[in-house]
């Protein structure tokens, strides 16, 4: 079931009365990443203010998900709620939680707080609390005495909008999947015999039109999903009798399920597991006949011919196809790949808001997790504003959600008058960066004019446009060409690179405040017109003074390679390491896992310690100085590989090798290179692809590898641009002819071409561009081939292929489509 956004202060209220004052009952379950670890410290701060006990574990894969399940939520009669923040949203959390308590007083509840997409249906419109029908009410939670439902148990979703707003045929057709009768699996009942019996089955419905009209059987129509009874069982079925019926409806249980159920709604779900239980469908009994609701339709006139039955076959036949038909819905959904919704830490801060407990502290949370998402390429989906979310007069769901920030930051820190480099918020001409605080206790978030290069205020101009993934890629910085190019643009600037090459700080001011101006008048030349743009900006009195994209560098920093320096390369190339064993193997990854968790609970203190947060700046550029090294030799030795659907590159050894081990710093290494890729590819007219790499972790024998869908956006990009231009051309040839007054079938036919251009364009969804299909395909991969795969991490398009599997993988991988 969903809670809608209206709904997130009620449930909170619900969480607070229903917990234990003295003993924790409530688990927090956190992700490994920034949004998620910003979400946490909100609903950490919330639950400490209400002195509510609390524990929070970080969750590092669906492995350590189901260790915390055994150790921890499996044995705890004291637990009451589950909230799992950054996980949980594409799979069936059900089946990794053991949330029912047989003979218990109540069950576990379950929150679900994910920003991945597409949700997983039974999280969504299945899995409510005991006694509850989510098929009554649509999925939303209702009742009880704040509105969220009655007692506790089930699994609730914190909807951003999607839901309610975007998936009215996924609900109709979950709906009716789960309330179609069975059917059995005879010879008489497969598919192939669907073509011979049309003819058959066209004559019986022509034969029953005249009966249709006064009750024939009608089957799981689309606003009556549920099987018709005839108008005995109606009056002689009691309440009573319809709750019964309900309980003995077939489970989706694995161990329940005979060899004649048909799987229908995992098959398509991501990561769906071996205990993925199906809905079967069976005949419908052969007297039955429609409900008659009205005594005047109880009335048989004494003419009438009854209508003529159909034959059971072709009743089954009717149930396959609407089976069917409700199938593609559901595939078509899951279909798509994974994206992004809203982020969660701004639900959480949407949350502390209507509670009236919103301040800069928790806004700044929120503005960090928002931020953070862009430097994994994780935007948030293109689209319409949703329209309980506020920011009215935004035209994208990101403007929107950026608009309320910023609306947010005003609020809560009025601008002072006369306020030195204010920006351009309020009309103030914008000069240079805010690089100190105006007094020594001002901690104010203020809005800021921001370049696109990384961390320019903790290192120099030089070195922060080298690094920086918009403006190194446009240049081509893994070149001596690239560079000269970059040193080019400084000189026209009439910078110094003795000035730019010191600390941004100790620059002449002159040329601070002149860089905006400068910069954008030579962007239109470099391709960079979206060079500078807004930010947000903190301080912490004389301590420091940081950007929302800084702490957002930071944290992922000591996120994915720890607070220290980043570890090298334990190996060289001459002593490869020796073959693991599988118990080995294990070992590993496990304490792996253990330094990722050790590298969460770092990144949570630091979220609130400007001096931590400064000491940790040299492990955010030492990360990215080893993106450049390493993307650079990738691309000036060629080992980008074009493939039929996609680019491949593999790391297989350098000094940086273990630091790219984790999934997210490999995300950002596969940004870098696809943004590089693509400004080559535009540059030469070719087509853009796709990119997924491969990293080896030679601690484990496995690589890791991550599908980047960045060229697939480039190209959906590329090809509307096309059908724009194409369609500003008919505009105006059309305008001629009216000029002209050209008639005729020349004219005709241009419009009946151009008419059928419109209709070609209208096939093609561009606001899906941004969608990720690799999770799939690796996917069937893994089912298709021999390969041993490890599908552990919460990104669905980030795997573990054994050392020895990985061409095999690579070849089947090939063969798919991830383009969208």
């Amino acid at each position: 079931m969903y809670i809608s956004r209206s709904q997130f202060a009620a449930a909170y209220t619900h969480l607070k009365e229903n917990v234990y004052s003295a003993t924790n009952s409530v688990l927090i379950l956190c992700a490994l990443d920034t949004d998620s670890l910003c979400a946490a410290r909100i609903l950490t701060f919330l639950m400490k203010r209400d002195h509510i006990p609390h524990q929070l574990k970080p969750v590092a894969g669906y492995k350590e998900l189901e260790r915390i399940n055994q150790t921890i939520v499996k044995d705890d009669a004291e637990l009451r709620f589950v909230i799992c923040l950054g996980l949980g949203g594409l799979v069936e959390i059900s089946e990794h939680l053991s949330l029912k308590r047989p003979g218990g007083d109540h069950d576990v509840e379950c929150w679900v707080v994910d920003g991945r997409r597409p949700w997983n249906l039974y999280n969504v419109y299945s899995n409510g609390p005991e006694g509850v029908d989510p098929a009554e009410t649509g999925g939303k939670v209702t009742g009880g005495k704040h509105g969220v439902g009655k007692g506790l148990g089930g699994v609730k979703c914190f909807d951003d909008g999607d839901i309610e707003e975007e998936m009215s045929p996924e609900r109709d057709a979950f709906k009716a999947l789960m309330e179609m009768p069975e059917a059995d699996s005879d010879d008489s009942d497969s598919d192939e015999d669907d073509e011979d019996d049309d003819e058959d089955e066209a004559n019986e419905e022509r034969a029953s039109e005249d009966g249709d009209a006064d009750g024939g059987v009608k089957l799981l129509q689309p606003g009556n999903n549920r099987k018709r009874k005839s108008s005995e069982d109606l009056e002689d079925e009691t309440d009573d009798d319809v709750a019964s019926n309900r309980s003995r409806r077939p489970r989706r249980d694995g161990k329940s399920s005979s060899g004649t159920s048909t799987p229908i709604l995992h098959k398509h779900t991501l990561l769906s597991t071996a205990s993925a239980r199906p809905i079967a469908s069976s005949p419908p009994p052969l007297n039955a006949v429609s409900g008659l609701s009205s005594p005047s339709q109880s009335q048989i006139l004494p003419a009438a011919v009854p209508p003529p039955q159909l034959s059971a076959k072709v009743l089954r036949k009717k149930l396959r196809r609407l089976r069917r038909t409700n199938e593609r819905v559901l595939g078509k959904y899951y279909m798509q790949g994974t994206w992004y919704g809203e982020p969660i830490s701004n639900i959480m801060y949407s949350m502390a808001s209507d509670l009236a407990r919103e301040d800069n502290d928790l806004l700044w949370l929120s503005i960090v997790g928002v931020c953070s998402g862009e430097l994994y390429g994780r935007k948030i989906g293109p689209g319409a504003p949703r329209q309980g979310g506020g920011g009215y007069g935004a035209e994208t769901r990101e403007r929107q959600i950026h608009g309320l920030l910023e609306d947010e930051v005003r609020r809560l820190n009025p601008p002072e008058l006369n306020a030195p480099n204010s920006g351009s918020v309020n009309g103030t001409a914008f000069t240079s960066l805010q690089t100190t605080a105006r007094s020594p206790s001002d901690t104010a978030i203020r809005l800021s004019p921001e370049y696109q290069f990384m961390l320019i205020r903790h290192w120099s101009l030089y070195d922060s446009m080298l690094h920086s993934a918009y403006l190194g890629t446009k240049l081509h910085i893994w070149s001596e060409t690239g560079k000269k190019r970059l040193h080019k643009l400084l000189a026209k600037m009439g910078f110094s690179l003795a000035q730019c090459k010191q600390n941004y700080t100790h620059m002449d001011m002159d040329l601070k405040r002149s860089l905006k101006e400068k910069l954008e008048a030579l962007a239109p030349y470099y391709h960079i017109e979206d060079v500078v743009k807004q930010g947000f900006v903190r301080c912490w009195g004389w301590r420091g003074c940081l950007s929302a994209a800084d702490v957002g560098y930071v944290i992922g920093g000591i996120l994915e390679v720890g607070a220290k320096a980043p570890r090298r390369s334990g190996y060289t190339t001459s002593e490869p390491p020796a073959e693991l064993t599988e118990v080995q193997g294990r070992a590993a990854a496990e304490k792996e896992s253990e330094e990722w968790v050790r590298n969460f609970w770092d990144a949570y203190d630091a979220l609130d310690k400007i001096e931590a947060l400064k000491a940790a700046l040299p492990t955010a550029m030492d990360l990215h100085r080893a993106i450049l090294r390493t993307g650079t030799t990738l691309i000036e030795k060629r080992l980008i590989k074009p493939l039929r659907a996609f680019r491949l590159a593999v790391v297989k050894e350098g000094p940086d090798l273990a630091i790219f081990t984790h999934p997210n710093a490999l995300s950002k290494l596969g940004l870098w290179i696809s943004e590089a890729v693509i400004a080559q590819e535009t540059e030469r007219s070719k087509r853009h692809l796709p990119l997924v790499i491969a990293c080896l972790n030679e601690r484990r024998g496995v690589y890791v590898v991550v599908g980047t869908a960045l060229g697939a956006q480039a190209a959906n990009t590329a090809r509307a641009t096309e059908r724009r231009k194409k369609r500003e051309e008919r505009e105006e040839r059309r305008r001629r002819r009216e000029l002209e007054g050209e008639d005729g079938e020349e004219g005709e036919s241009d419009e009946e071409s151009d008419s059928d251009g419109e209709g070609e364009e209208e096939e093609v969804d561009v606001s899906k561009s941004a969608r990720n299909r690799f999770g799939i395909a690796f996917q069937e991969v893994a089912a298709e081939t021999q390969a041993r795969i490890r599908i552990d991490s919460f990104e669905a398009t980030a795997i573990e292929v054994r050392k020895e599997d990985l061409s095999g993988f690579l070849e089947g991988l090939s063969m798919k489509s991830v383009m969208g």
